[in-house]
C-alpha cells in the first residue's frame, strides 16, 4: 500500500490534444507557439535542447490531464495528482521534440487543406459550442495547421508501410469460446500438478456433463457464472497458449487440457467469423488502413523516444526533478531533490509524504516516519496521510500510535466507507476493541446515510411512475371523451340522414 503506486478531451478534443500511441501533441497553450502579444513572461518549469516549457503551458495540460481522469476515476489521491503532474511535464518535452523537428523539415500545409479541415469541423460543431469554447476561426485554423503538420511529420518519419494479406485477415477473423480455468497462484510444482489433475477430472466430466453446468461448478474465472462464455476474441487480446489453441479449433470442439500462466484451460470453441466471404471483403480494406496507421504510430512512438533519450533536457522545477529520480529509481537522489523542494516550500506537508514514500521504499522505515510525521503537521486535515502514518507505525510494531493515527484517519474521511471499513478491521486485529467500536459506529452512519437516499430515491421514482400514470389516465379519459363525442356526432348524422329520406319518401 505504501511502497507500490500506480500512474494511470471529450469536447473539441482536436483542439486540446491529439493522442497517439507513445505520446501526445499539446495543442492548448497559446504562448507554446508564440501566439498573442502576452505581457506576462512564464517562469520555465524545463528546457529541451535550450528551449523552455513554460510554466503557463505545464500548468494547462496538468489541469486538462486532472480533468480527464477526475471524469474516469473520480477523487484523485495525492500520488495520483503527483503522478499526473509528471505526465504532464513528460507530456509536454515530446511536444517540443515534434515541434522543433517540424521546424527543422520545415514542414508546411497549403492553406486549401486547412479551409477545408476547417469546413469540416464547422460541420461538425455548432458556431455555439465554439463561441462557448472562445474559439476563433483563426484559432481553429491554427490548431488545424499544427495537427496536419504533425500527421506529415508522422508519414515522413514512418516511410512506407507494408501491410500483408495475412495480418488483415487475422484482424478480421474472431472466434466465441467459452472455457473452464482450473487456476494455479503459486509456482510450486506440487500446486501445478494438483491443479492439472482436478483439471483433467473435469475433463472426464464433459464426457456426460454440459460444458456450461461444469464452467459454473468448477471454474476459477469470472466468466463461470456465464457458463464460461467470454465472448469473441481476436487475435493478441488472450495469452499466446489460449490463442493458439481457440484459433485452431472447430465450432463445437473441445480441447484437451491447455496450460498458461494462470493454470489449466479446457476450452469449446461455439462460434468462429472466418476471413472470407463477401462481408470480408467489403471490410478488408479499412482495416488495412486501421493496421497502416497503428504501424505508423508505433514506428512514430520508437522515434520519438530515441529522440527523447538523445535531447538535452533540463527540468527546472524542483518537485519534477525529485519525482524523475523516482522514476528512475535513484531514489538517493530522489530524497536529496525533495529536501531542495521542502527548502522552496516549507509549509507544503505533501512534499514530506512524498520524501517519505521514498525513504519507504529504500526501507528506512524510522525516516519514513518522521517525514509523514511532518507531512500530518503540515497537512492536518489530510486523512489519507494519517491513515499511512498509521500503517508505517504498524510496520514498526509502534502499537499505540498506529492505533491513535487510525482513528485520527477514520475522524477526517467520515463518508468513505472503504477506509473505515479498512480501519475497523486493522484496529480490530490489533485488540483495539474500543477504538474498533468507535469506527464501527462511523460505518453505521453511513450504511444509514446510504440506505436513507436509497429511500428517498425509491420515493421519488415512485411518485414519478405514478405521476406518469396519471398522465396516461388522462390521456385515455381524454381519448374517450373525444371516442363518446365522435359517436354522438356519428349518430346524429345518422339520425338526420334517415329523416331526410323519410321526408323525401313522403314527398
Amino acid at each position: 500500500m505504501i511502497k507500490k503506486f500506480r500512474a494511470m478531451a471529450k469536447p473539441l478534443i482536436i483542439i486540446i490534444c491529439v493522442a497517439f500511441v507513445g505520446g501526445a501533441l499539446y495543442l492548448g497553450g497559446a504562448s507554446f507557439f508564440g501566439r498573442g502579444n502576452q505581457s506576462v513572461t512564464y517562469a520555465a518549469i524545463a528546457t529541451v535542447n535550450g528551449q523552455p516549457i513554460n510554466e503557463y503551458d505545464f500548468m494547462n495540460v496538468y489541469y486538462q490531464q486532472i480533468e480527464y481522469y477526475q471524469s474516469m476515476l473520480g477523487q484523485l489521491n495525492r500520488q495520483m495528482l503527483e503522478t499526473i503532474r509528471y505526465s504532464a511535464y513528460d507530456r509536454l518535452v515530446d511536444n517540443m521534440l515534434i515541434i522543433q523537428e517540424i521546424e527543422a523539415r520545415n514542414i508546411e500545409v497549403p492553406k486549401d487543406e486547412i479551409e477545408a479541415e476547417l469546413a469540416d469541423f464547422k460541420e461538425a460543431y455548432s458556431q455555439e459550442v465554439l463561441d462557448q469554447y472562445g474559439y476563433t476561426d483563426d484559432y481553429i485554423k491554427e490548431s488545424i495547421a499544427v495537427q496536419l503538420k504533425y500527421n506529415k511529420l508522422i508519414s515522413e518519419i514512418s516511410g512506407t508501410i507494408d501491410v500483408s494479406e495475412q495480418a488483415v485477415k487475422d484482424m478480421y477473423e474472431q472466434a466465441r469460446a467459452s472455457h473452464i480455468l482450473v487456476k494455479v497462484d503459486s509456482d510450486d510444482e506440487q500446486a501445478w500438478d494438483e491443479a492439472k489433475e482436478r483439471a483433467e477430472s473435469v475433463l472426464a466430466e464433459l464426457e456426460h456433463t454440459d460444458f456450461a453446468e461444469l464452467a459454473k461448478m468448477y471454474s476459477d474465472d469470472s466468466s463461470a457464472e456465464n457458463g464460461g462464455d467470454i465472448g469473441f476474441i481476436k487475435r493478441g487480446q488472450t495469452v499466446a497458449p489460449f490463442e493458439e489453441a481457440v484459433f485452431n479449433m472447430e465450432v463445437g470442439e473441445v480441447s484437451d487440457l491447455v496450460k498458461s500462466e494462470y493454470g489449466y484451460h479446457i476450452i469449446m470453441v461455439t462460434d468462429v467469423k472466418r476471413a472470407e466471404g463477401e462481408e470480408y471483403e467489403l471490410a478488408k480494406e479499412q482495416l488495412r488502413e486501421e493496421l497502416e496507421t497503428e504501424q505508423r504510430y508505433k514506428q512514430f512512438a520508437n522515434w520519438l523516444t530515441e529522440q527523447k533519450e538523445q535531447a538535452e533536457i533540463v527540468i527546472i522545477d524542483p518537485k519534477l526533478i525529485a519525482f524523475n529520480h523516482v522514476v528512475n529509481g535513484e531514489l538517493e537522489e530522489a530524497i536529496a531533490a525533495y529536501r531542495d523542494a521542502v527548502e522552496e516550500e516549507p509549509d507544503n506537508g505533501y512534499l514530506y509524504a512524498s520524501m517519505g514514500n521514498v525513504y519507504s521504499e529504500l526501507g528506512q522505515l524510522d525516516n519514513a516516519v518522521e517525514s509523514y510525521e511532518q507531512a500530518v503537521e503540515k497537512q492536518a486535515n489530510d486523512g489519507e496521510l494519517f491513515f499511512i502514518l498509521a500503517a508505517l507505525y504498524q510496520e514498526q510494531e509502534q502499537i499505540d500510535q498506529a492505533v491513535e493515527a487510525y482513528l485520527k484517519a477514520s475522524e477526517l474521511m467520515p463518508y468513505d466507507f472503504y477506509a473505515q471499513y479498512t480501519i475497523y478491521v486493522t484496529l480490530t486485529d490489533l485488540g483495539a476493541e474500543e477504538e474498533a467500536e468507535v469506527v464501527n459506529q462511523r460505518i453505521a452512519e453511513i450504511e444509514k446515510m446510504y440506505a436513507e437516499a436509497q429511500e428517498a430515491q425509491e420515493a421519488q421514482d415512485e411518485q414519478e411512475t405514478a405521476e406518469e400514470a396519471d398522465d396516461s389516465l388522462i390521456e385515455v379519459e381524454s381519448g374517450s371523451e373525444n371516442d363518446t363525442n365522435d359517436t354522438n356526432e356519428s349518430d346524429m348524422e345518422t339520425e338526420n340522414a334517415s329523416v331526410e329520406a323519410v321526408e323525401e319518401e313522403t314527398e
